[in-house]
C-alpha cells in the first residue's frame, strides 16, 4: 500500500538523531536533517527566498509518496540523482535518474511517488514573495512560473532536461566542509544562484535545439497536410503520419500563425475556392471531395472565410470566364 508523507520543514517531529553521510546538504548542522521513512531520510533548510529538501536512503517496496509543496512555495526544481520518481501535474511524469525538471503550481500539495529501491533527490522550492525578483535576474524562467499548462490544475512544467557535467560542478560547489552559523546561509544561497545561472543556460540550449527540432517538425507538418488535403486529413492522421505524439505536433505549432486544425480547414478552403473558379465540379461534389459533412456545413466555412456562400463565388466566375472568352 502506497505510504503518504507530507514532509513540513517546520516540524520537529522528524528530527533524525544521526547526521545523513553522502549528500550534497549532509554538511548542515543535526537539526536540519530528519528521518521520513524506515530507511529514508531528509536534510532540509529554509533561507530567506527558498527551501531545499534532499531525500537518500531506500523507499519501501511500495515507494513512498511525498507532498512538498506549501502555500508559500510556488515554483520547484527536482533534480533526481539515483533511481526515478513520478511528479503527477495531473498525471503521472516520469522522472529518471540524472535528470531534472522544473515545475509550478497553485495546487496546495502534488503527489511525487519516490519508486522503490535506493534514492537520491534534491528539491529546491522557491517562495512565492520572492518570484518577482527571481525573473528579473533568471527571465528565463518566466514561462515556467506564469504559463498555464492545465486550467483544470493551475500547473505547469518543462520537459526534463540532463543534469551534466555543468550542473553537477554546481552541486558539488554546494557542498563544503563546514557550516559556518553566521554566513552559512548567506553562501548557500549565493551557490543556488549560481546553480540556477547553470541550470538556465542548460535550458536555453535545449531550448535553441528543440525550437529548431519544433521548426522542422513544423515545415514537415505542413508539406504532410498540403500533400493529403484530398484524404480527409486531420491532427489525428498527421500525428499517425510522421510517428510523433498530438502534444509535440501541437507544440510545433505554437507561436505560429495557425493552429494545426485551423491550417488544415484554411487549406481546404482555399483548395475549394480553386475548384470553384475551375468550375468542373459542382458545390456538392467539391464538399464531399474534401470529406466535409455535408454541403450546408461546408457552404457556412466557405462563407466565414470567404464572406461569400460557395455557390455566388461559382457564378461570379463563370461570369468572369465568360467575360474573357468574349474579349479573346
Amino acid at each position: 500500500m502506497l505510504q503518504s508523507k507530507f514532509f513540513n520543514f517546520r516540524q520537529d517531529v522528524y528530527r533524525s538523531a544521526r547526521t545523513i553521510e553522502g549528500g550534497y546538504l549532509s554538511f548542515l548542522p543535526l537539526d536540519h536533517h530528519y528521518r521520513i521513512g524506515n530507511n529514508l531520510e531528509a536534510i532540509c533548510i529554509e533561507l530567506d527566498a527558498c527551501v531545499l529538501l534532499e531525500i537518500k536512503g531506500v523507499s519501501d517496496p511500495a515507494g513512498v509518496r511525498v507532498d512538498p509543496v506549501t502555500d508559500e512555495l510556488s515554483f520547484w526544481q527536482l533534480y533526481q540523482f539515483m533511481n526515478s520518481t513520478q511528479l503527477y501535474l495531473p498525471h503521472s511524469l516520469p522522472l529518471s535518474d540524472n535528470r531534472c525538471i522544473s515545475f509550478s503550481s497553485a495546487t496546495s500539495k502534488i503527489p511525487l511517488l519516490l519508486n522503490e529501491g535506493k534514492q537520491w533527490l534534491v528539491l529546491i522550492g522557491y517562495k512565492t514573495e520572492t518570484i518577482a525578483d527571481l525573473l528579473k535576474e533568471f527571465p528565463m524562467l518566466a514561462s515556467l512560473v506564469y504559463e498555464i499548462e492545465s486550467f483544470q490544475t493551475n500547473a505547469y512544467w518543462e520537459p526534463d532536461i540532463s543534469i551534466n557535467h555543468s550542473l553537477r560542478d554546481a552541486w558539488n560547489r554546494i557542498s563544503r566542509p563546514e557550516y559556518l552559523p553566521f554566513r552559512g546561509k548567506s553562501e548557500l544561497f549565493l551557490d543556488v544562484c549560481r546553480l540556477l545561472e547553470e541550470y538556465c543556460r542548460q535550458l536555453d540550449r535545449q531550448a535553441d535545439q528543440n525550437e529548431r527540432s519544433r521548426l522542422g517538425l513544423y515545415h514537415k507538418a505542413l508539406a504532410y497536410i498540403n500533400d493529403n488535403l484530398l484524404d480527409s486529413v486531420n491532427k489525428e492522421m498527421v500525428v499517425k503520419g510522421l510517428g510523433v505524439n498530438a502534444r509535440t505536433l501541437e507544440r510545433a505549432f505554437e507561436g505560429r500563425p495557425f493552429k494545426i486544425a485551423e491550417y488544415i480547414q484554411r487549406m481546404k478552403l482555399n483548395h475549394s475556392r480553386d475548384l470553384l473558379y475551375e468550375g468542373d465540379l459542382t458545390v456538392d461534389q467539391i464538399a464531399n471531395l474534401l470529406a466535409y459533412p455535408n454541403r450546408k456545413y461546408f457552404s457556412r466555412e466557405f462563407k466565414k472565410y470567404f464572406f461569400q456562400t460557395p455557390s455566388s463565388f461559382q457564378k461570379e466566375m463563370e461570369v468572369y470566364r465568360k467575360g474573357n472568352d468574349e474579349e479573346e
